[in-house]
């Protein structure tokens, strides 16, 4: 494919830089250890031969790793710098202890810990340094470069004025964007297709354009260039499409979470093992709160209402009760507002400091919510809101969380509900296990204490 093949260079000589700067920063640490006199030597000297003989499998440890995590991958997604320096950062950990595993096994001679100390920080800090110097190197090819790739847009889908950007905006695809035709200009793009050596055709039909398709790929036939379908799914999709095969069948699932296989097994993992930790750490604030809710008003001490989690199906969520014995017998289901007389003064105290979820953590170990994941709502609220808000069940695409990305961003409470599910939707669709870390961290700084909860 035309347009991965520059980006496919780009990795060979990332991938050659990134194993010199390993090998030299081995070499490198010795030297510093042992023949400048920066460290004291306090059990003598060694030869540089001893580490070299480790070279080979240091660089076969981190050549699996980096290339099993897709750090080499063509991917045509463009990344942050940080990022980058991220991946590789956890990459290099990684395959380090991997490393000094193996040579402990493989070899009698001991090695100096602060040399392998030395080794690991010259590679966090030179490995950065070194995709610089490709990124800025790939800008100064591209700059005096006069032979890019010519591509064009056939169509006026939803997505073609997005994608003309995309390509202006990454320069190190080597496309230039040469021209864009409506679909009813058939003529016109065989007359350019003859006088033009044009490498990639990106075909995005708008709605009505969609029954041509077939008609314009025809005319494609005689083209050696790339052709690129990018169907019609609607002004508005909540997630990317997402292609899967069905024995040869390619279809897009248009609401389906990044959320699968291993990510749900380290998820659950997670969930049990920091639910376990968490009731274990704070069973005297448990207790605690437990007593008070007891003393506060005649009643049982966990309140349990029905709520709406993964796939649609329901689930009794406990809380520490906040409210009086049937608070909702005149009112129906409402939602809670500030100064509400149905909560009791302990139930004010424990819902603005969100302690009354405590006994969720149950629900988590249960395997009916998550630590982190949209906030459970009520089958009867999730009726009605279903109704207004376009998107909205996409939701219970996940489990139900303690706490969220809404949570975190300060949609909770009484705010608006739009933005509180645009939240949800997007970590949904942008899941991973370090988002989740990233949540859990925030929480206790931004999704504990806030002015509309109660």
């Amino acid at each position: 494919m035309i347009i991965s093949r520059h980006v496919e260079k780009l990795n060979i000589y990332r991938a050659i830089l990134d194993f010199s700067i390993i090998a030299f920063s081995w070499i490198f640490a010795f030297i510093l250890r042992f023949n400048i006199e920066i460290f004291a030597l306090t059990k003598g000297s060694d030869s540089l031969t001893n580490y070299l003989k480790l070279l080979p499998i240091l660089l076969t440890s981190y050549f699996f790793i980096f290339l099993s995590s897709g750090i080499y991958k063509n991917n045509l997604i463009k990344k942050r710098i940080w990022e980058e320096n991220y991946l590789l950062t956890k990459q290099h950990t990684i395959s380090f202890f991997i490393f000094v595993t193996l040579s402990y096994f493989i070899y009698d001679h001991r090695y100096s810990r602060l040399t392998l100390a030395i080794f690991f920080i010259l590679v966090i800090f030179l490995l950065p340094i070194g995709r610089s110097l490709i990124r800025k190197l790939n800008r100064l090819y591209l700059k005096h470069n006069k032979n890019k790739k010519i591509a064009i847009i056939i169509g006026e889908g939803p997505n073609s004025t997005s994608l003309a950007k995309i390509i202006h905006s990454h320069s190190d695809w080597n496309l230039k964007l040469a021209a864009t035709h409506s679909f009813s200009a058939i003529t016109a793009i065989d007359d350019y297709l003859r006088k033009t050596p044009v490498n990639l055709i990106f075909i995005t039909p708008s709605a009505h354009e969609t029954t041509k398709v077939n008609e314009i790929y025809k005319h494609l036939d005689k083209s050696l260039a790339d052709i690129f379908l990018i169907p019609y799914t609607g002004e508005k999709t909540f997630f990317n499409p997402n292609p899967i095969q069905f024995d040869g069948i390619t279809a897009l699932s248009l609401n389906s979470s990044q959320l699968h296989s291993f990510g749900l097994i380290s998820k659950r993992l997670f969930d049990i093992c920091f639910s376990l930790l968490f009731l274990i750490c704070f069973s005297p604030v448990y207790l605690i709160c437990a007593l008070l809710v007891r003393l506060s008003s005649p009643g049982p001490i966990f309140f349990k209402q029905e709520r709406m989690g993964l796939d649609g199906k329901k689930f009794n969520c406990l809380k520490f009760r906040g409210m009086y014995v049937d608070a909702e017998a005149k009112s129906g289901p409402v939602w809670a507002k500030s100064n509400d007389n149905r909560t009791t003064p302990i139930g004010k105290w424990l819902r603005k400091t969100s302690l009354d979820e405590i006994p969720q953590f149950i629900n988590v170990l249960k395997g009916e919510m998550s630590v982190v994941g949209p906030r459970p709502e009520r089958p009867v609220f999730v009726d009605d809101f279903k109704e207004q808000i376009p998107g909205y069940l996409l939701r219970h695409k996940v489990k139900a969380g303690i706490t969220g990305w809404a949570q975190v961003n300060g949609w909770r409470g009484n705010t608006s509900l739009e933005k509180r599910i645009e939240c949800d939707l997007w970590y949904i669709q942008n899941w991973n296990f370090w988002l989740d870390m990233k949540i859990v961290f925030l929480t206790p700084v931004k999704g504990l204490i806030h002015p509309n909860a109660y």
